[in-house]
C-alpha cells in the first residue's frame, strides 16, 4: 500500500512539472491522459430513423462534356478571330493550338453582344437515342434544360420546379418497378472542339 501511495505521487509529481513547463509538447504529452480518459467515459447512442415509402425517383442531370459543337462553332468562330486580325490563314477546317486560345474571348464577346449561346451546344435532340424510365419510354420533354458554365447545355430528368407542386415528379416504383432510367447517348465525340475537352458525358444526380 505504501508503494502506491509513493508511485501515485511520484506521478503526480512528474504530470503537475509536464503541464507547468515552458518546454515545447511536454504538457500535451501530460494532458493526453486527460483526454483518454474522457474517451474512456460510457457513451448512449439514440438512433432513430422515418421509413418514407414511396420515394421520389431523384433527380438526374447529364451534359456533354464538351459544350461546343464544332459544326455549329467553327464558321462564327473563324469569322471573329479573322476580322480581329488573329490569323492569316484561310483554313476554316481545323484549328490549331494558337487559335485555341482565343475560344473564352470569342464565348465573352458573344454574351457581350447579347448573342444566345445556345445554337453552339448540343441539343438534346441530338444526344438522347433512347430513354425508358421503369420501361415506359420516356421523352426529350421529361427533361429540363439548363445552362452550365463548364458544359454548355445540360438536362435534368425529374426536375423539380421551385414554383410547383409535386404531381409532375416521379416516384421510384411508378408503374410497378424499382425506378429504373435506361438512357441510350450518343456523345458526337466527332464534333468536340479540339483542345476543350475528351469524349465523354457528364452525370449527376440530385435529391427531391
Amino acid at each position: 500500500m505504501q508503494d502506491e501511495t509513493k508511485q501515485h505521487c511520484r506521478r503526480s509529481i512528474i504530470r503537475e512539472f509536464c503541464l507547468n513547463i515552458s518546454t515545447h509538447a511536454l504538457p500535451g504529452i501530460a494532458r493526453s491522459e486527460t483526454i483518454v480518459a474522457y474517451l474512456k467515459y460510457p457513451t448512449q447512442i439514440d438512433v432513430s430513423y422515418v421509413s418514407e415509402w414511396p420515394q421520389y425517383f431523384p433527380a438526374f442531370s447529364l451534359c456533354n462534356a464538351s459544350p461546343l459543337r464544332f459544326d455549329k462553332f467553327k464558321e462564327p468562330f473563324f469569322n471573329y478571330i479573322k476580322t480581329r486580325n488573329l490569323t492569316d490563314s484561310n483554313d476554316t477546317t481545323t484549328l490549331p493550338p494558337f487559335q485555341a486560345y482565343y475560344i473564352r474571348n470569342f464565348l465573352i464577346d458573344k454574351i457581350n453582344r447579347n448573342e444566345s449561346l445556345k445554337p453552339l451546344f448540343y441539343p438534346l435532340s441530338c444526344m438522347l437515342s433512347t430513354c425508358s424510365f421503369n420501361v415506359v419510354p420516356c421523352l426529350e420533354t421529361d427533361f429540363l434544360p439548363f445552362i452550365s458554365s463548364t458544359c454548355g447545355l445540360c438536362y435534368t430528368f425529374n426536375a423539380k420546379l421551385k414554383y410547383s407542386n409535386n404531381d409532375s415528379i416521379r416516384y421510384g416504383n411508378k408503374n410497378g418497378a424499382d425506378g429504373n432510367l435506361k438512357l441510350g447517348l450518343y456523345v458526337h465525340n466527332h464534333q468536340y472542339v479540339p483542345y476543350v475537352r475528351d469524349s465523354k458525358c457528364i452525370f449527376e444526380y440530385h435529391r427531391i
